[in-house]
């Protein structure tokens, strides 16, 4: 008979093959497995800073411009100085703030300043021109004259001009005309603006005073008379046209289109 031997009284486990050395090795091994830190994807905290400056200087800006078209220029003037202080307008930008700056200064009877902003604005940009109407205002027009003229002077080596001692009659009673169509009295501006066109002007001035006559024509319903106005703009300048927001408005817009078509037309009826 074969005796069946009776299992050990204990359980026998089998070594582990690894030693400490193979363990450091498996350690480091699953260390390496693991991926790699990443990288944050966010801007950084000067980059987020930068975001901000600009973001104000925008919102500066755009307040200044409100400002400055509801008549409020000392906050404008405020909000202009805060946006170029920043440092982070584009080129465009800041030629926007120095010019209404200059308009400001010339608005409140500050030409010195004025003419100082202008100077900025022009080193800035050398080609910088502004617009007929603009140019034509009589409050910062001639002041944005004096000063493109000196500079070309300055540059040529030529002498510079004696300072005029006083506005001439004509710009004076232009600026009355502009305070009256502020204040909507339309049929006062008329007449001022016909007594400035009796002395002498610049043609960019003859040209505003034609231009706010037609407008206040529009304003009072004397369609008639705007559209006799606009024709003796174009006599003045045969190339004349409004800015999109002047040629926009509902009241004068529409004779001012019906004047221009005809003028266009004008030639080829000739022919």
């Amino acid at each position: 008979m074969i005796r069946r031997l009776s299992p050990p009284n204990h359980r026998t486990y089998a070594k582990p093959w690894f030693g400490p050395v193979a363990s450091v090795a498996l350690i480091l091994f699953i260390g390496g497995c693991a991926a790699p830190p990443q990288k944050p994807t966010g801007p950084t905290v000067v980059e987020t800073a930068n975001l901000q400056r600009a973001e104000r200087a925008q919102t500066n800006l755009a307040d200044g411009l409100k400002k400055y078209d509801s008549g409020n220029y000392d906050e404008a003037m405020q909000k202009f100085l805060l946006a170029l202080d920043s440092r982070q307008l584009a080129l465009a930008e800041q030629l926007t703030a120095r010019k209404h700056m200059a308009f400001i200064h010339c608005l409140n009877g500050r030409e010195a300043s004025g003419k100082e902003e202008f100077e900025k604005l022009i080193a800035l940009d050398p080609k910088f021109e502004l617009s007929t109407a603009e140019a034509g205002h009589p409050a910062w027009g001639p002041v944005y004259r004096l000063t493109r003229t000196e500079i070309e002077l300055r540059r040529s080596g030529r002498a510079l001009p004696t300072p005029s001692k006083s506005m001439p009659a004509g710009e004076k009673i232009m600026l009355q005309g502009m305070s009256a169509y502020d204040d909507a009295d339309y049929n006062k501006s008329i007449k001022i603006f016909q007594d400035a066109l009796k002395e002498p002007l610049a043609t960019t001035d003859q040209i505003t005073a034609h231009k706010l006559i037609a407008f206040s024509y529009c304003l009072t319903n004397r369609m008639k008379l705007c559209r006799t106005t606009f024709e003796s703009i174009f006599k003045l300048d045969a190339n004349f046209s409004l800015t999109p927001a002047e040629a926009g408005h509902p009241s004068w817009g529409p004779s001012f289109r019906t004047v221009k078509a005809k003028q266009q037309s004008a030639p080829s009826k000739k022919q």
